[in-house]
């Protein structure tokens, strides 16, 4: 008796690991192709990621959107098929259902105006995507079960050229008639291993236009939220046990940063009754292992661009007879000065600019005696800022030249622009870089 009851315990053991082992599955994950400034180098970095994803024999795969573009190159519908026809060809590449959450690059037309009217190209989208695998009918938004997962496609763009990060934010949410669909979607398949959320929009930025989206999901074993949008990666942890993620580019542009804070990636996650037991993100090439940056870093990172892009207006030069003036106040221009360079962010940053051009020298940093002479410099959290966000840099007052450098104006005004190289990092949970190319180009009276 005692053999027998041996017997069948070990049966039940193997048969319940079996049963968890037939449970796991393996959800490849695309990022954004678009927006690009290059359309074919873009849809060559995707073939690469897709075929470096295929390799890892993913059970399914998403694609957070942005796969095709609407305006940079696209004339007609005709140029948009290309794209369309060129994207499903490498998507078809995997051996493996595949679902597609709609971006904003898939379907915005010309101009930005808030809530536009004009649908074509969404039209055109919904139009050639039936002629897909995808399960999509007559919604950009839709659901699909595989292997006793549920997998929820939300569409982020119901309200276009809205956006959770800046311009019409409030705008940016889903609508009632598609929390009503998502209720009862939920409801009719709860009898699942569990829910995957996609979606293009990190919507959850704004809160209030999320929660009532959350409220719903977290009543439905919803093991993840994966959106892209942003062209970098970000994880926001677990609320309510939903792993919320934002996955980086695929071909589309990125950052100039260091290898772990923005990279061309593909993503892997493994799921099982459980929970979520892995997710991988890997460069697209190298097969290096990348981080999953936290929120905190991607928005201080963000914060810091934006400050950076705000130093093209620190000058403005025009030439004339063969001289350089500034156009702020018309005179001779002797030196280039920066007064936008500020630290927007709780940590203390380091600069650095750098100069491989002969027709300026002598820079110098305009702080105090401490510091002159130094080429990297240290600015403390917060300072010279007036606001700061994740969206937005700026200041109260016009500041003052915080680096200079002197200026060949004869030389410069035949070469007909300038160009700096600057360089700031800061410690978080690792060094963290970004880079900015400056070019000032002098236009000719």
């Amino acid at each position: 008796m005692k053999v027998v009851r041996v017997i069948i315990v070990l049966c039940f053991v193997v048969l319940f690991m079996s049963s968890c082992q037939d449970s796991t599955i393996n959800i490849g994950i695309v990022g954004d192709q678009f927006g690009a400034y290059d359309t074919d180098k873009a849809f060559k970095i995707m073939e690469k990621g897709v075929l470096q994803l295929k390799d890892k024999s993913p059970d399914i795969v998403l694609h957070v959107g942005d796969m095709l573009e609407t305006k940079r190159g696209i004339k007609s519908f005709d140029d948009y098929k290309k794209n369309y026809d060129t994207a499903i060809s490498i998507m078809s590449e995997f051996d493996c259902p595949w679902l597609l959450a709609v971006g904003d690059h898939d379907v915005v037309p010309e101009g930005f105006q808030a809530l536009s009217k004009d649908r074509s190209r969404e039209t055109w989208f919904m139009d050639l995507i039936k002629t897909s695998q995808l399960p999509i009918e007559d919604k950009p938004y839709y659901s699909y079960s595989y292997k006793g997962y549920h997998f929820v496609v939300l569409y982020s763009m119901e309200n276009l050229h809205t956006d959770p990060r800046w311009g019409s934010i409030f705008l940016n949410k889903i609508n009632s008639e598609q929390i009503e669909w998502l209720e009862k979607d939920l409801e009719a398949n709860k009898d699942n291993h569990g829910v995957i959320v996609l979606v293009h929009h990190p919507h959850w930025y704004v809160w209030q236009n999320w929660q009532p989206i959350h409220t719903l999901l977290k009543e439905y074993k919803t093991r993840a939220v994966i959106a892209g949008h942003y062209h970098y990666d970000q994880d926001q942890g677990e609320m309510d046990g939903i792993r919320y993620l934002v996955m980086g580019c695929t071909g589309g542009v990125i950052k100039e940063t260091d290898q772990h804070t923005a990279s061309q990636e593909i993503a892997m996650l493994t799921l099982s009754k459980k929970g979520i037991e892995n997710v991988l993100l890997e460069e697209i090439d190298s097969g290096i292992e990348l981080e999953w940056t936290p929120r905190i870093s991607m928005d201080r990172i963000q914060a810091l661009s934006c400050m950076l892009d705000n130093l093209w207006q620190d000058e403005s030069l025009y030439s004339k007879n063969g001289v350089l003036y500034s156009s702020s106040d018309n005179k001779i221009v002797e030196k280039i000065d920066l007064e936008s360079l500020v630290n927007p962010i709780d940590l203390p940053i380091k600069l650095h600019i750098s100069i491989e051009d002969d027709a300026l020298f002598n820079s110098e940093w305009l702080l105090d005696e401490t510091m002159l002479g130094q080429d990297t410099v240290t600015f403390e959290a917060g300072y010279r800022s007036g606001w700061a966000n994740y969206s937005n840099v700026g200041n109260w007052y016009s500041p003052s030249s915080v680096w200079q450098v002197d200026v060949d104006n004869t030389k410069l005004c035949e070469k007909g622009s300038l160009q700096l190289n600057i360089h700031v990092s800061f410690e978080d949970t690792r060094r963290r870089e970004i880079h900015k190319t400056l070019n000032y180009y002098i236009s000719q009276k």
